[in-house]
């Protein structure tokens, strides 16, 4: 939707474009003191200059002629329209048939008051309000003192001031419109940044900052929210929020490209082209009088490398396999062609089309736009791979701390999950459990059958409440819950017997081919708050060496002379 009304912002733009009269062909220029008067200047007998040369005038008052074709211009008040950046006072003058000549001063606050959209000026030439004396004009002299840019000169016309009288709004409704789509992304990069902090992020906020300020400023807007600001103070604003945009750009292409796909001196060689501007404004674009065309030629010339640059870091990503550089070739290519057509104007080498000054500020709404739409996906793909990421680091935690045969808890997890006890304290006794005669039930009856039995016993053993362990070969450890409601001299040994019973009679029945009873012998130890893992370890399984040290298929907590008789297999006892 938001391309749609872009595309028809551009071409209602464009459109009062062709109805104006270019002089550029037609114009010629002259120098004078800044005392001189018109009527001086035409008494010299000096020629104006209507060459190709015409623009590199130097002088502090500098004087356009324009020849006057009423029928070529709509009826109503005509004006003079130009590029309005760096102007201060200036004047317009009509000539009549008669030689006689009707003036018209306008101070640097006047020539502000009189601006046009697109960053231009609209004065008025007198005499053309009555239609007769305007049938007379022969030819329109305007005087600019000290002007900064030669478009103030080349860029200018004659257009219909009843026309753009009524163009004024409408076109600064419709800049105020781009400015409003091209700040919209700004709202989900802050949100996304909040979450995921990817700084690819800020720099394109950067860029629609520089964006929608250029935008504002260059269009007029700025006339109408700040008033007082002068033609002065919005040339320089324009050309930093340029050359910002252009700095954030080139950081935003190497953040925002996937890693590897551009090669490392690559890298060093858009940062170095991408703030090249930043630094020759800060050296040449001054409010004072400092600023010369000369000047104006170094600024625009500062662009050239990182246009070119980009050009070949757009090809040389996409060799080598970027997704996310389609966005930037998609936005960035318009805005390239027509910067470079700027920047030859900009530096007087020819006069060009007023339409594609339009397309430009079309082509920055656009870039946004299309930006904004790469950023969402490249914030898609990197969530996603951060997704998968995790997956992999939990999978890998489940491997290192599973036992890779039973899919239980294994000893780096028991070992930690006994450390975090010292700390909350959720398990009153440790439990070692050993399977009694293993070896022989390998084999006899195969490897296979012995690992199912592990597995039957590990299943077990995690459905209870406690915390299950295999810690190696067919040995495992419960961590009993502190389960005060039990009794403290039937606890924890009425929930192991129950315990052992359910995994003889599990085994039975799950591992049918074993034809005598797997039984179990269980070592106990009671765990203090602050007792140690190595001696909890090592009293419960002393205690399980007693247990089958006397004849297994028992659970030993407390310690017992060897000399125990030896309990009947298949039943288990405390």
């Amino acid at each position: 939707m938001r391309l749609i009304v872009a595309f028809l912002a551009f071409f209602c733009l464009c459109s009062p474009v062709h109805a104006d009269v270019p002089m550029s062909d037609q114009l010629c220029t002259q120098s004078s003191a800044k005392t001189a008067t018109l009527a001086t200047v035409l008494q010299t007998g000096k020629a104006f200059d209507c060459s190709e040369n015409k623009y590199a005038v130097e002088g502090p008052r500098v004087w356009v002629e324009i020849p006057f074709e009423a029928a070529t211009i709509p009826a109503g008040i005509v004006e003079v329209q130009g590029d309005n950046n760096g102007l201060t006072t200036m004047q317009v003058h009509a000539v009549l048939d008669d030689g006689s000549i009707m003036s018209a001063n306008f101070s640097e606050q006047a020539v502000t008051e009189n601006w046009r959209p697109k960053g231009q000026y609209g004065l008025a030439i007198p005499g053309t309000e009555d239609p007769e004396i305007r049938n007379r004009i022969q030819k329109v002299y305007v005087t600019i003192d000290e002007p900064k840019v030669a478009s103030s000169i080349s860029l200018i016309q004659l257009a219909s001031k009843e026309k753009w009288d009524d163009l004024k709004l409408p076109l600064s409704v419709m800049f105020a419109v781009l400015c409003g789509m091209a700040i919209m992304p700004l709202i989900y990069n802050w949100f996304f940044y909040g979450a995921l902090r990817y700084d690819f992020m800020l720099w394109h906020s950067l860029m629609i900052f520089a964006t929608v300020g250029y935008t504002f400023s260059s269009s007029g807007l700025i006339f109408i929210a700040l008033p007082e600001t002068s033609l002065s103070a919005k040339m320089v604003f324009n050309y930093w929020t340029l050359a910002i945009g252009i700095a954030a750009s080139g950081i935003f292409l190497l953040r925002f490209v996937e890693r590897g796909k551009i090669a490392g001196w690559l890298q060093t060689v858009i940062f170095l082209s991408s703030i090249l501007p930043v630094i020759v404004t800060a050296l040449v674009v001054r409010l004072d009088d400092g600023y010369s065309m000369d000047a104006r030629n170094y600024y625009h010339a500062s662009f050239v490398p990182i246009f070119l640059v980009v050009i070949y870091a757009m090809a040389h990503a996409l060799r080598r396999g970027s997704r996310a550089i389609w966005f930037q070739i998609a936005g960035w290519s318009p805005i390239i062609l027509l910067g470079l057509d700027r920047i030859a104007r900009g530096m007087d080498l020819y006069i060009g089309w007023p339409v594609l000054d339009y397309g430009l500020y079309f082509a920055l709404v656009l870039e946004t736009i299309i930006l904004a739409l790469g950023v969402a996906n490249r914030i898609l793909r990197l969530r996603r791979r951060h997704e998968s990421t995790l997956r992999d680091q939990v999978e890998l935690t489940l491997l290192a701390d599973t036992d890779g045969l039973t899919a239980m808890n294994n000893r780096r997890s028991f070992e930690r999950e006994f450390k975090r006890n010292q700390r909350e304290y959720r398990y009153s006794h440790l439990a070692l459990f050993d399977i009694d005669f293993f070896k022989r039930v390998n084999d006899r009856y195969g490897h296979e059958i012995g690992d199912e039995v592990l597995r039957v016993v590990g299943k077990e053993l995690d459905a209870t409440d406690h915390f299950a362990a295999r810690i190696g070969g067919e040995e495992f450890t419960l961590l009993m819950r502190n389960d005060r409601g039990e009794k403290r001299k039937n606890y924890p040994v009425n929930a192991l017997t129950e315990i052992c019973e359910t995994l003889i009679k599990t085994v039975h029945d799950q591992v049918p081919e074993i034809q005598e009873p797997v039984t179990f012998s269980v070592g106990v130890s009671a765990i203090s708050k602050r007792a140690a893992l190595r001696s909890v370890m090592a009293t419960a399984d002393r205690r399980l060496y007693d247990a089958k040290h006397n004849g297994r298929n028992q659970i030993v907590w407390v310690d017992i002379s060897a000399a125990k008789p030896v309990k009947p297999t298949g039943t288990a006892s405390a």
